[in-house]
């Protein structure tokens, strides 16, 4: 009767448990929570959570003074976005290898190694939406003994991540988001949330002045604006938003309405088909794309038919990078999408928050500190130095390793020359407030210091080609 009664237990446990403190949530039973690396959450990420695990064991073991960082993400997916996974993997490689340098004083460019760095990692659920129950489990790991004192990356910029960030915003956890950009999670008002990545205040700048100086070397250039009006996904419409008033400020001469779609409900390849339509008839020689990378798919299939394939360069935002999504699943659907970019003579060009071509544009030789990362990377990942710069263009691994360096900088910053200063959610706040001018921190993706609202200050971003193989490929130095 017992061993009953016991086999039930386990069974209900299973059933609202993935792993302890991992629980099932939402019409999907979603693992959500924070894991110190035990729980791979996916077996894609296996590899770098079980290095997470073991920098983690060797921290408890060390005696020595230790506070932990979490980084979030929606780690769930839908068909059709496995593809993101990857990204997401690259992020984690990156906050882990920041993780090494920050406890090794080998490696760790005279930054010191007390506290040492405990990295733990949350999944916000599909879209985020997930956000309240890992919100809680983070706020309470900041009151116990895992000395939670800050939250990096956030993920893609949607309702459910602006809910996160209002909900450790209020709870004075300081957060650094990676690669998320929207500009409403900004509040200079209310500080604590920071960002290593450029806004799409900055980016629309850039891509303002970028075509507005092709239209000062030909009168006759022409610009559209193709966007999404689907309210409930912030980076759209923050970026359409700031590209509107961007083309303002610089004088940006706009050729007809913007063409318009709406992603998140049926129909949307017939869209672009009117859309597509629309731009061939138009003929400008550019457009600014305020929308998804997905959707930037979704208008290269549809200017590839057969009577449109008028060429157009489409420039757009730093989720440019899932245009590759839904199209990696298998060689015969990325041969045939490769095949299909190629017939349509749509040119992408998009604002990257990182790319291994940019450090050495903005760092002089000897402050440049991407060629000692490379090394670590080879160490720990493997490669050849070709193999490596490759595996880096998307800037996944250099933005992930970014928003956790500059949360390690300023913890160390916070414990003082001889590491024995308190560290907790209030001081790291207070370190992350100095970093402003010379102050800043040299980050792979280029110096980072931050403005009064927590945006970086001016930080520059590299225009990047995306190529239908599957190359990002650097073109210049893009300025807000």
């Amino acid at each position: 009767m017992w061993g009953g009664a016991e086999a039930f237990q386990a069974w209900q446990h299973n059933k609202v448990e993935c792993a302890p403190g991992i629980l099932k949530k939402g019409a999907r039973e979603e693992c959500v929570g924070v894991s110190d690396g035990s729980f791979a959450f996916d077996p894609l990420l296996k590899e770098v959570m079980g290095k997470i695990k073991a920098e983690n064991d060797r921290v408890e073991k060390s005696g020595k003074k230790y506070v932990s960082l979490a980084y979030v993400e929606p780690v769930t997916t839908v068909k059709g976005e496995e593809e993101a996974k990857n990204g997401l993997r690259g992020e984690l490689m990156g906050a882990y290898l920041a993780q090494r340098e920050l406890n090794d004083p080998d490696l760790g460019a005279g930054r010191g190694d007390l506290p040492q760095i405990r990295l733990l990692v949350g999944n916000l659920g599909l879209r985020s939406e997930q956000w309240r129950s890992l919100t809680d489990d983070l706020v309470a790991m900041s009151e116990d003994e895992n000395r939670l004192v800050a939250v990096a990356g956030f993920g893609q910029s949607r309702g459910g991540t602006q809910n996160a960030v209002d909900a450790l915003r209020e709870a004075g956890i300081p957060m650094m988001g990676a690669t998320v950009t929207a500009d409403s999670l900004s509040d200079a008002a209310r500080p604590g949330f920071f960002r290593t990545s450029a806004p799409n205040r900055d980016q629309a700048r850039g891509a303002a002045a970028y075509l507005k100086k092709q239209q000062e070397k030909d009168p006759d250039f022409k610009v559209a604006v193709i966007r999404d009006r689907n309210e409930d996904d912030i980076y759209n419409t923050s970026m359409s938003t700031s590209f509107t008033r961007a083309a303002a400020d610089r004088g940006l001469r706009l050729d007809g309405s913007a063409l318009e779609f709406l992603s998140g409900v049926d129909g949307v390849s017939n869209a672009f088909s009117s859309v597509a339509d629309k731009v061939c008839d138009l003929r400008p020689d550019a457009v600014f794309f305020a929308g998804r990378g997905v959707d930037i798919r979704n208008f290269i299939y549809s200017m590839s038919a057969p009577d449109r394939r008028c060429p157009v360069t489409v420039i757009t935002g730093d989720d440019a990078v899932g245009a590759y999504y839904g199209s990696l699943e298998s060689e015969s659907r990325r041969e045939k999408f490769r095949q299909e970019w190629t017939d349509s003579r749509v040119t992408v060009l998009y604002s990257s928050l990182a790319h291994p071509a940019l450090a050495g544009r903005l760092y002089a030789e000897a402050n440049n500190p991407l060629p000692d990362f490379l090394s670590l990377y080879r160490a720990e990942f493997g490669g050849a130095a070709d193999d490596t710069m490759q595996v880096l263009q998307d800037g996944q691994v250099i933005m992930g390793h970014d928003a956790v360096w500059t949360l390690g900088v300023s913890v160390r910053n916070a414990a003082g020359p001889d590491g024995k200063g308190q560290v907790n959610t209030g001081a790291t706040l207070q370190m992350l407030l100095q970093l402003s001018g010379r102050a800043a921190v040299a980050g792979l993706s280029g110096p980072i210091s931050f403005a009064s609202d927590g945006n970086p200050d001016g930080k520059p971003m590299a225009l990047v080609r995306m190529e239908p193989s599957g190359v990002y490929t650097f073109r210049e130095v893009l300025r807000p």
